[in-house]
């Protein structure tokens, strides 16, 4: 199994005398700022660009009217997420020592092109078209990430991981926060989910301003170009000197319930007859708000005792949006944002705590890959359960499970830590 995860990540080298930490008592420095210029124009750059991920909240109703099966919008919807999954890793390792600037560049126009191309798909031939566009995408956004992924580490100071963590996943909410509420009155004034997606094509332009900027950052690789330092089986050993496997499949388990929850909202919605608009804007605003005030705190709560509770309380939201009256459906949602708010950035804390500094890219990458199979598995798992017959109702019950294994997976963590340091 390891020899297949260093096949993929390949040989990371480092040259270069080791810099002493910074002394902050000293007068002659300062800590380092969070909200530096380039975490700021990162910050933009990426919510601009995660628009084109938030627009697809009506994916799978689209599909629906195209006439394509259910284990089909399922295949389609992870398929996207599959090209990321598989090519996230080798392009972490492939850019290590190269600019990013071209590729990103190159990643975002053609992640346009093909939001401009939907327009065009065509009930025959549907599925083998949206694969293909799919597919393109995947990989470019796989790109993209990645690049984004390794800037992003590097502006975080030590000391401050869940609360730059916490802020800079506002990139995804706030489009989730504005985009489903603005589509559902864009959609038919545009003619339809299609042109809708055409139409997000334009935020990539804000995107291509703020990699401009950022151009000076993008040109330095991560590892100089040449050089020795840490071999594979180092590298290997600092992996699993993490100890993380439990704490990604935390990630994983938990990612695939907020997945479920975004891409079958919408057909929920029709069922219990709650607007969709009214989800996406109360949860992403009570996060926003939990992490624009809360944030400073973060890093100082008990975080598997805090992951846990988070844990059980999604899962009980899932099961109230489904099965539970309509009246309590907007206070749901506001919970479910609580709870959420809080375990994505203490989740990822973890991560970047428990990793070292040589190691630290990598294992974030490591857990995004979670989350892009997340991506993959959910909208599958979904698809087969409504393919089985039980409806949107049982596929949100399948991600209250799937959250209440997130837990679980926390608590044997836990012990496994405490079990180490004993052994110590």
């Amino acid at each position: 199994m390891h020899r297949a995860l260093l096949t993929i990540f390949g040989t990371v080298r480092f040259i270069g005398p080791q810099k002493a930490p910074k002394r902050w008592d000293k007068p002659d420095h300062t800590p380092p700022r969070l909200f530096s210029r380039d975490f700021i124009l990162l910050f933009f750059m990426a919510m601009c660009s995660n628009s084109y991920i938030a627009v697809y909240y009506c994916f799978e109703q689209w599909m629906q009217g195209l006439g394509i099966a259910p284990q089909w919008r399922g295949v389609l919807l992870s398929s996207l997420f599959a090209m990321v999954l598989v090519f996230r890793p080798l392009t972490s390792v492939f850019m290590l020592r190269r600019s990013k600037l071209g590729a990103m560049v190159l990643s975002l126009l053609v992640t346009s092109l093909v939001m401009l191309a939907y327009p065009y798909v065509r009930p025959s031939g549907a599925v083998e078209t949206i694969l293909a566009l799919r597919v393109v995408q995947g990989i470019a956004l796989a790109v993209y990430s990645c690049c984004t992924v390794a800037v992003l580490v590097d502006c975080i100071p030590p000391g401050q991981s869940a609360r730059g963590f916490a802020l800079f996943s506002l990139t995804m909410l706030l489009p989730y926060s504005i985009i489903p509420a603005l589509s559902e009155s864009l959609i038919p004034l545009l003619g339809g989910e299609a042109r809708l997606f055409a139409a997000t094509a334009l935020l990539g332009i804000p995107s291509f301003v703020m990699i401009a900027l950022l151009a000076r950052r993008l040109r330095t690789p991560e590892v100089p170009p040449q050089g020795g330092g840490l071999s594979r089986a180092a590298l290997w050993r600092a992996i699993r000197h993490s100890r993380l496997a439990f704490v990604n499949l935390a990630c994983l388990a938990f990612s695939m319930t907020t997945v479920i929850a975004i891409f079958f909202m919408k057909g929920l919605c029709g069922v219990t007859g709650a607007h969709p608009a009214w989800f996406f804007s109360t949860y992403t605003t009570t996060i926003i708000l939990v992490r624009l005030f809360g944030s400073h705190h973060l890093d100082t709560l008990p975080r598997y005792r805090v992951t846990t509770l988070c844990a059980a309380v999604l899962a009980l939201c899932m099961l109230g949006l489904a099965w539970g009256p309509l009246w309590s459906f907007i206070p749901l949602a506001c919970v479910y944002g609580l709870s959420l708010g809080l375990l994505y950035p203490l989740l990822a804390a973890a991560v970047y705590d428990r990793s070292t500094p040589e190691t630290r890219s990598v294992n974030s990458n490591i857990m995004m890959a979670t989350f892009d199979a997340s991506g993959m598995l959910a909208p599958i798992l979904g698809g087969l359960v409504m393919q089985a017959g039980c409806g949107y109702q049982g596929v949100f019950t399948a991600g209250a499970v799937s959250v209440a294994c997130c837990g679980l997976c926390m608590v044997i963590d836990r012990a496994r830590v405490l079990n180490a340091d004993k052994a110590r």
